[in-house]
């Protein structure tokens, strides 16, 4: 089984849509670092698979590459009705998450959604045996069965002006666990460096080959229901072999 698979395109069957790419510098310099990123992998992880998002239209924008690692075992606890889910409900499920648990009239509450709209979520969750109930409290089950991503990392490319790259690299922390800039300069000033520590984001320069100036913060996954919907995306693809 081929442990790297690139989605680049729209793909209709798993709910994922794309920007389509426009040729140039900035495109080169994004093939050239997957192609960095994949040797790197298949290098060093001898136990998960990759998959390779190329700008995926999410909430805040197209990010330019989001690397997953994922876990073989993702289809272990699959089912055909994760793919009745949609954003709605994978926001309902990152509540639960996030809160531990709470009731259904306490969901309403806090999400200000219309009751018939979180309780057809919270069948659809049931179904799906991603959620579960006990005296009226509803709480996600165990993650490591539904979530299997191990690190989501966003990079977000440019030739230059660092400082848009750094706002980008910053939004994207909202859904990966490590998000990265990746820009077409050997030697960074200082307090582009320190800007980076800072907000707890990383840097990549390109020299010869590609060097990583600043370590990204590793965050919690998952962080948000966009977190989750990355682990769909990945399920429906190797379910579906797209």
């Amino acid at each position: 089984m081929n442990r790297v698979m690139i989605l680049d395109h729209n793909i209709k069957n798993i709910g994922l849509a794309t920007r389509t790419v426009t040729e140039g510098e900035e495109q080169d310099l994004v093939k050239s670092f997957i192609d960095y990123y994949i040797h790197i992998f298949l290098k060093n992880n001898k136990v998960n698979n990759l998959a390779v998002f190329i700008e995926p239209q999410v909430a805040s924008g197209f990010p330019d590459i989001v690397f997953a690692s994922y876990s073989t075992r993702i289809m272990d606890n699959w089912s055909k009705e994760r793919d009745r889910l949609d954003i709605s409900d994978f926001k309902v499920l990152s509540y639960l998450i996030m809160s531990g648990g709470c009731s259904g009239d306490n969901l309403i509450g806090w999400l200000g959604m219309d009751e018939k709209v979180i309780l057809e979520t919270l069948e659809k969750l049931l179904d799906a045996k991603m959620v579960c109930c006990s005296k009226g409290v509803w709480k996600p089950v165990d993650l490591k069965k539904i979530y299997h991503i191990k690190k989501l990392v966003s990079v977000e490319a440019k030739m230059s002006d660092i400082r848009k790259v750094a706002e980008q690299t910053l939004i994207n922390t909202w859904f990966a666990s490590q998000s990265y800039a990746l820009v077409n300069s050997a030697n960074p000033q200082n307090n582009t460096i320190n800007n980076f520590l800072k907000q707890g984001t990383g840097l990549y320069c390109k020299q010869k080959g590609f060097k990583k100036i600043v370590e990204a913060q590793k965050l919690k996954l998952p962080s948000s229901y966009l977190s989750l919907q990355f682990n769909e995306w990945v399920g429906k693809a190797v379910a579906y072999h797209t």
